[in-house]
């Protein structure tokens, strides 16, 4: 019997079967309509966006990321710097320069080779900014501003480092050397080829027992390398007390960063420091 609409009340049901079926096609084969990302535009000077960023959630602002750090929620995998850019993140610094931020960390390979590249473009910008701060940091910057440039620099700084905060504060202990780091983006950055502090850091990630080991001379272990053109030769020495070299452990750093062991040392071999090799281990 028809109902009262005049439509035959097998015929509602076909219908809402067929408009069902119809949905669930669409869904399987990817047609499911997402609605876009909503865009911030920025007054001032013209700073890059960097890299494409995923649709932000509702209240994911960087205000909303600092109240949650003041009430101690996570901040290591947070909203905003899951969905927000290294260059939109620097310019809420710059944005608001009277601020100084207390940055806890950020996702792991967070800052990309793109974002570096964009980064290095603004350096020498001395406009106003908001200084970085470590929680684990005891020096706070009272009514201190920081520049775009400097601020590029620490993100910089963390995206070599592979961690970012770099250092306690972006000011105070943050000495950057702009000719160093235009030199280093020359020879290996903008080409994506670790330079020699980035082979010494891949290879203590792989073994963490090497990171007591140090590049520099005021101690008994002590870090050695030697550019090739495929990547870097890096040895981790173990020196004695008026003794040659007691031990040496060797590794070769590829320009992909792959790591593998090219020798080990574990006695004392007549060989004075400043004549070992780190591509023969001796």
């Amino acid at each position: 019997m028809p109902d009262k609409t005049g439509i035959p009340s097998w015929r509602n049901t076909g219908f809402l079967l067929c408009l069902g079926i119809l949905v669930a096609v669409s869904m399987s084969a990817g047609c499911t309509v997402l609605f876009p990302a909503r865009h911030n535009t920025l007054p001032g000077t013209g700073i890059l966006p960097g890299n494409e960023t995923r649709p932000v959630p509702e209240n994911c602002t960087f205000d909303q990321e600092m109240e949650n750090l003041e009430i101690h929620q996570p901040g290591l995998d947070s909203c905003y710097f899951g969905t927000h850019s290294p260059m939109e993140y620097l310019n809420y610094l710059r944005l608001y320069p009277d601020r100084p931020v207390l940055i806890p960390g950020v996702p792991d390979g967070w800052i990309t080779l793109r974002d570096a590249e964009l980064l290095m473009q603004v350096i020498e910008s001395q406009e106003p900014a908001a200084p970085v701060v470590s929680p684990v940091s005891s020096y706070w910057p009272m009514n201190q501003t920081s520049t775009v440039g400097n601020e590029a620099l620490f993100l910089l700084e963390g995206y070599r480092t592979g961690h970012y905060p770099p250092s306690l504060c972006s000011l105070h202990y943050f000495k950057p050397d702009r000719s160093e780091v235009r030199t280093w983006w020359d020879r290996y950055g903008k080409r994506g080829l670790p330079d020699e502090r980035d082979a010494i850091r891949t290879v203590q990630e792989t073994w963490p027992d090497l990171r007591d080991y140090s590049p520099g001379h005021l101690t008994l272990k002590t870090i050695g390398a030697q550019k090739a053109p495929d990547g870097w030769y890096v040895a981790f020495i173990q020196e004695g007390s008026g003794v040659p070299i007691i031990s040496a452990r060797c590794y070769h750093v590829s320009n992909d960063r792959t790591v593998r062991q090219t020798g080990l040392l574990n006695h004392s071999i007549m060989v004075q420091r400043g004549d070992f090799s780190p591509v023969t281990c001796g």
